[in-house]
C-alpha cells in the first residue's frame, strides 16, 4: 500500500472514531511533518468541507459507483433511523459524516490519493461552479400578470397575480376621494386587465400603456393608449367612450375592440362587436367607420387609413392564451413573442426573417416548446443563450 492510500485510510478510521493508538501517533507524525498536511487533514476533517467537496463532485460526475456507494450508505442511514432514541441523533450524525466522508474517500481510495485531493477537488468545484451559473443563468419564460399604477402625485403601486391584493392596493390609492389622472403600465413579459369606474374592461398586452381619470364625471369618458389594449366598453350612450392613440381617435358608444399601437408599428383598430369610428386627432381627414370584423390600419407618418374584413379571433387571441399567425412572417412572429418572452433576438438574414407562417403557440407555454412548434414548420431552426435568440436558415 502506498503512503497516500495509508495516509487517506487513517484519516477516515479518524473520522469514524475507530483509529488505535498506533495508528493516531503515525497520523499525528504526518500531520506535523508540513503545513499543506496540516491544511489537508483540517479539510478532510470538516463535514462543510466533506460535503462541499462531494455537492462539486456530483454537480460534475455521477458514476455508478458513486450512485451504488451512495445507496448504500442511504441504507445504513435508514437502518441508523430505526435504532434507540438515547442513540439515535449521535448514530444518525456520525453515520451521515461517515457517509460524506466515504464518498470522499471512495474517490481517494481507488487511485486518486490525498496528494492530488485538493488539486481534482478545486477542478471539480470550478466546473460546478460554472454548471451552476450556467443553471442560474435568466431563462425566457412566458410573461405573467403585472403592472404599475401611477398617480398623478408622482406615487406607484405595483400590481401583480394576486387579485385580492392588487384590488386592495388600489382601493387604497383611488378610494380616498381622488380623482386625478391614472396611468397604468405593463412591462415587457406582463398583461394586466383593469376595470375602470364605469364598469369598462381593458386588458393590457406586454409593453403597453392606458391613461385614464380615476373619476369619470365629465359628457366624455377619454382614456389614451400605447401598446396593445383589449377593450370592453360599458354602454352609455350620454357619455361616449374616446380611446386617444398615436394620433387617431376611437370613438365608440359600447362595444368591443382592439387597439394595436406599438410605436415601431401602424396603428391598427379591430372591431369585434358594437360600432366605433376613427379619426386623425386634431379633426383632420374624415371620420370612418367600422362594423364587426373590419380592421383599420393607420398609417401614422402618411396620415392615412385603409379598412378590410379580417378574422377577429386571430387578433384577439391573445387574450384568449395563445397566437395565433394567419400569413405573418417570421419577423412580425418574434416581435410578438419577444415582448411577451421579454428576449432579444436577430436573423441571420433579411430572407430568414421574411418567411411567412400560419399557426398557432400556446401564449402560457414553456419557450422552447414554442420554438420546437415553429421548428416543425420547417426550414428554421433557433439558437437561444440567455435571453438572446438567433434565427437561422435550417
Amino acid at each position: 500500500m502506498d503512503k497516500e492510500t495509508r495516509i487517506s485510510k487513517l484519516i477516515l478510521l479518524h473520522m469514524c472514531g475507530e483509529l488505535d493508538a498506533a495508528g493516531r501517533a503515525e497520523l499525528r507524525s504526518w500531520v506535523e511533518a508540513s503545513d499543506s498536511h496540516r491544511r489537508l487533514f483540517r479539510d478532510l476533517c470538516s463535514l462543510q468541507a466533506v460535503a462541499e467537496d462531494v455537492s462539486a463532485r456530483e454537480a460534475v460526475d455521477s458514476d455508478s459507483a458513486l450512485q451504488a456507494m451512495r445507496r448504500r450508505l442511504a441504507t445504513c442511514e435508514a437502518k441508523a433511523a430505526a435504532t434507540p432514541q438515547a442513540r439515535g441523533a449521535r448514530l444518525v450524525r456520525l453515520r451521515g459524516l461517515v457517509a460524506a466522508a466515504a464518498i470522499v474517500f471512495a474517490v481517494v481510495l481507488v487511485g486518486l490519493g490525498g496528494w492530488e485531493y485538493h488539486e481534482r477537488v478545486s477542478r471539480w468545484k470550478s466546473q460546478a461552479v460554472a454548471n451552476a451559473e450556467r443553471s442560474r443563468q435568466i431563462r425566457i419564460k412566458a410573461g405573467t400578470t403585472q403592472a404599475v399604477l401611477r398617480l398623478g402625485d408622482g406615487s406607484m403601486i405595483r400590481l401583480g397575480g394576486d387579485a385580492g391584493k392588487n384590488k386592495l392596493a388600489m382601493s387604497h390609492a383611488l378610494g380616498h376621494g381622488y380623482k386625478g389622472t391614472v396611468v397604468l403600465e405593463t412591462p415587457r413579459g406582463g398583461e394586466y386587465t383593469l376595470t375602470m369606474t364605469d364598469g369598462t374592461e381593458v386588458r393590457l398586452n406586454a409593453g403597453s400603456r392606458i391613461e385614464y381619470p380615476a373619476v369619470f364625471d365629465g359628457k366624455e369618458r377619454r382614456v389614451k393608449t400605447a401598446g396593445e389594449v383589449y377593450f370592453k366598453v360599458a354602454h352609455d350612450a350620454a357619455h361616449p367612450f374616446t380611446v386617444e392613440t398615436a394620433g387617431q381617435e376611437v370613438r365608440v358608444l359600447g362595444t368591443e375592440f382592439n387597439v394595436n399601437a406599438y410605436p415601431a408599428g401602424k396603428v391598427v383598430t379591430t372591431l369585434i362587436r358594437g360600432s366605433i369610428a376613427l379619426r386623425p386627432i386634431g379633426g383632420k381627414g374624415g371620420e370612418l367607420t367600422l362594423r364587426p370584423g373590419e380592421q383599420a390600419e393607420y398609417d401614422k407618418r402618411m396620415g392615412t387609413a385603409t379598412i378590410r374584413a379580417v378574422n377577429t379571433d386571430v387578433v384577439a387571441s391573445w387574450t384568449h392564451g395563445k397566437f395565433v399567425f394567419e400569413n405573418q412572417t417570421l419577423e412580425q412572429i418574434m416581435e410578438q413573442l419577444s415582448r411577451w418572452y421579454d428576449f432579444s433576438y436577430a436573423f441571420s438574414s433579411q430572407q430568414v426573417a421574411g418567411t411567412v407562417f400560419m399557426g398557432s403557440v400556446p401564449r402560457y407555454g414553456n419557450f422552447q416548446d414554442v420554438l420546437r412548434i415553429l421548428e416543425m414548420s420547417g426550414g428554421i431552426k433557433f439558437r437561444v443563450k440567455g435571453k438572446n435568440v438567433e434565427i437561422m436558415a435550417e
